[in-house]
């Protein structure tokens, strides 16, 4: 890190930080409160806000927090508060070493502090769900209750194999990046002592290549024959459950693209879905008339239930439908179908049209990827296709 500060008093204000740019370190002074300032380090254009303070024992530079998980006027009400516990005999420092030698804070209140004052400033709506049911259901049952300065590597090592054994080594990482990222913030907030993550010696593994099931034209006839079967007579199964699936494979979408489908994201005149957010960030998706007559009977029929998803909730309209995949697997096995993921009817949409010779950069844009090789990736041709390749290419060596 560099050591030399532009140093100079001006009032905060949150008017002219949020905007704070410059091509050097800047130490300013607030000049209202004294020994309040702010450090700004132009490399990672980062503003944190500190207060000096002499305490009984020595001079102190007490970090108060980031600019963005706090605005001037918390900063400024944080730098009092701690001015009135320093006048009291209160040594910040010497409070914090006490509380790392306890073992620190509470696991599950730290946590709590992440989501609040990291994830939703820099993580989407969809990110944060997610990372509190990793949360919820990994994390939280080996170390909610721990204090943060007791967990160790060889408590990582373990609760990793346990998420292992349980799920897969897929999910494991996902639980495992969140809480590396978790702890790396409590770094930043001195919750816990530099290069002290715990999930750093931990060794990641990877799951078997998965190799999807791709549909025909034949498995396709099959499967919708039971999912319409299955909006009529398709057992405990909802039929909005079958009509979500059926929408799913005529559009190539992800399954949660779908499911939490929004009325206002459809615009059924246009033939486009106009998602706010997907994976790769807001993008249009182009309708088949097929997709739009499913869309418009949905609609059709949840009007009354006043939701704002096109497939409301089975039990609470305020929320987007779920646990599709029994009615999915209900169709499979009538169909006498192999087993599938929801996923690899996105994977066959693809592959349909690759086989059918379809332009790439065409199927790249209906299935909304930001790469086209992410689109090849997707494509598993047919062996007859694959046939008749090489057949193309060895007549053309032998002319």
């Amino acid at each position: 890190m560099d050591t030399k500060w532009k140093c100079y008093t001006k009032a905060f204000r949150d008017t002219w930080i949020r905007n704070l740019t410059a091509d050097q370190n800047l130490q300013i002074t607030d000049g209202t409160i004294p020994g309040l300032m702010l450090r700004y380090l132009h490399k990672r254009k980062i503003i944190s806000f500190f207060l000096m303070s002499k305490t009984r024992i020595k001079l102190r530079c007490i970090f108060i927090g980031r600019y963005g998980d706090l605005n001037v006027k918390a900063a400024k009400d944080k730098a009092m508060q701690l001015r009135r516990d320093i006048a009291l005999g209160y040594d910040p420092g010497e409070a914090k070493k006490e509380k790392l030698q306890s073992g620190g804070g509470l696991f599950r209140d730290l946590f709590n502090e992440y989501m609040e004052k990291y994830s939703k400033l820099y993580k989407k709506p969809r990110t944060i769900d997610s990372n509190w049911a990793e949360y919820r259901l990994y994390i939280a049952p080996e170390f909610a209750e721990m204090r943060i300065g007791q967990i160790e590597e060889q408590h990582v090592m373990d609760a990793y194999v346990k998420w292992v054994k349980r799920t897969s080594f897929s999910t494991a990482n996902k639980a495992l990046s969140l809480l590396s990222n978790f702890w790396d913030w409590c770094e930043s907030y001195k919750y816990v002592p530099k290069r002290s993550n715990p999930c750093k010696y931990v060794r990641k593994g990877t799951n078997e290549k998965y190799v999807p099931t791709v549909l025909s034209a034949d498995g396709y006839k099959r499967l919708f024959h039971w999912l319409n079967v299955g909006q009529t007579n398709g057992g405990k199964n909802h039929p909005r459950l079958f009509r979500a699936v059926k929408v799913i494979a005529l559009t190539g979408c992800r399954a949660s693209e779908i499911t939490d489908l929004e009325i206002d994201e459809v615009s059924l005149p246009d033939k486009m879905l106009r998602l706010k957010d997907s994976k790769t960030g807001a993008r249009d998706v182009k309708l088949a008339d097929a997709a739009v007559k499913e869309l418009q009977e949905e609609l059709e029929e949840t009007k009354g239930l006043n939701s704002k998803y096109v497939f409301p909730g089975l039990k609470d309209p305020n929320k987007p439908i779920d646990n599709i995949r029994k009615a999915f697997e209900w169709a499979l096995k009538q169909a006498e179908l192999p087993h599938m993921r929801i996923h690899d009817l996105r994977h066959s949409f693809i592959t349909m049209g690759a086989n059918m010779g379809e332009n790439m950069n065409a199927l790249k844009d209906a299935a909304g990827h930001s790469r086209l090789a992410t689109t090849e990736h997707y494509t598993h041709y047919a062996a007859e296709q694959t046939f008749k390749a090489v057949n193309h290419i060895t007549e053309a060596i032998c002319e």
